[in-house]
């Protein structure tokens, strides 16, 4: 004995509509998900989070997120990164080491303390925010991958 093409019911061999979901048996057609995007795929999360850390120690923060599709917030990392990692650390490095080879004989000890303070200040704002960036690129990518598969389309 046939079944139903929607509701799975046992239905009669000659039947033409279902007896107990009312379906037309002749003309059913099972429901098709929206049509896919071409080309379009999921995002490795475990890619992003390795370019986010390895390009991230150079510096180079929002690489993950380029690759994730954020290209925005991943321009705004990167310029971040470089602001943060290259000139600012320019800046401490050196300005301690001048101030703590100079400032000492001048100054005291003062001068010392404050670039030293400077620069422990300085590693961890850069460090949290590197860590942050790896944490969110692995996250967008997470999440570009549960929007993909939900709605076949990108979420950005």
């Amino acid at each position: 004995m046939p079944f139903c093409k929607q509701c799975g019911g046992e239905i009669p061999q000659d039947a033409r509509f279902c007896p107990y979901c009312g379906a037309d048996q002749t003309s059913y057609a099972p429901p098709q998900p929206p049509p896919a995007q071409a080309g379009l795929e999921t995002k490795n999360t475990g890619l992003a989070a390795v370019l986010a850390l390895i390009f991230g120690i150079f510096g180079l923060w929002g690489v993950g997120h380029i690759y994730v599709g954020k290209i925005g917030r991943g321009l705004a990392l990167l310029i971040l990164g470089i602001i943060l990692e290259w000139v600012l650390g320019f800046f401490v490095f050196f300005g301690m080491m001048l101030g703590g080879m100079y400032g000492m004989h001048r100054y005291g000890l003062p001068t010392l303390l404050g670039g030293f303070a400077g620069l422990i200040v300085w590693i961890l704002v850069t460090l949290a925010i590197f860590i942050w960036q790896i944490y969110d690129a692995y996250n967008l990518a997470k999440h570009y991958n549960e929007h993909v598969q939900r709605y076949r389309r990108a979420p950005w």
